[in-house]
């Protein structure tokens, strides 16, 4: 299947979403979710996720009128709460489930490639579509070089530090972020894998993204 038929299919899936206003279908598809972001392969990122799919659930779980089911002092859980909480959350649920499937199996500079054929006659009326989706693609292929660069100077840098409290690893952070940012605006190639380099022909076009952030 197509990178283009594979984000038309997410599209009509995201918008299949909303006929979910139940709270068994609800369930079923928070379940459903929930076993796909825990396979393997689709496990990264599941503590901010499940973080926020918990602070979505809370969010819609007080303030709504109906028959009260639950009461512990100023907070209470109608059935109409518990409702919007579990479809609400079960949506998102899905949107994160399904856009883990389509980057898994869809390479993301691909379907940048795509979303950029979609909108390029933006162009037209003077909107820099081209130039916007080349800096997207550029950024996705520089983030493994970042984390990489990031991780390794933060731990050269708990390793000189003194004291090991929470306070000093937070300050270590802080005082690297800066460095950082001027490593990447300065000479961003260097984050790039050779290979990538090598075969894409991307040095030439990170320099000139880099000469012209300074």
């Amino acid at each position: 299947m197509s990178a283009s038929a594979k984000i038309l299919l997410y599209i009509v899936f995201s918008f299949s979403l909303f006929l979910v206003e139940n709270n068994v279908a609800a369930l079923c598809l928070l379940a459903a979710s929930l076993a796909l972001l825990f396979l393997p392969g689709m496990r990264g990122g599941i503590v901010p996720i499940s973080l926020f799919l918990l602070a979505t659930l809370l969010g819609n779980l007080f303030f709504h009128p109906g028959r009260i089911l639950l009461e512990a002092g100023p907070l209470s859980i109608t059935d109409e709460s518990l409702r919007a909480a579990l479809v609400r959350t079960a949506r998102v649920s899905g949107l994160i489930a399904g856009a883990k499937v389509l980057t898994a199996k869809t390479p993301v500079v691909e379907i940048l490639g795509v979303l950029e054929r979609f909108f390029l006659p933006l162009e037209r009326i003077r909107v820099p579509v081209s130039e916007f989706f080349e800096t997207a693609a550029l950024t996705f292929r520089l983030l493994p070089g970042i984390r990489a660069r990031a991780v390794e100077s933060y731990r050269d840098g708990v390793s000189a530090a003194t004291g090991g409290g929470l306070l000093s690893r937070a300050r270590i952070a802080a005082t690297l972020v800066l460095p950082l940012m001027i490593k990447i605006m300065q000479s961003p190639e260097e984050l790039l894998p050779e290979k990538e380099i090598v075969e894409s022909g991307m040095e030439k076009t990170v320099k000139g993204a880099g000469s012209g952030s300074e």
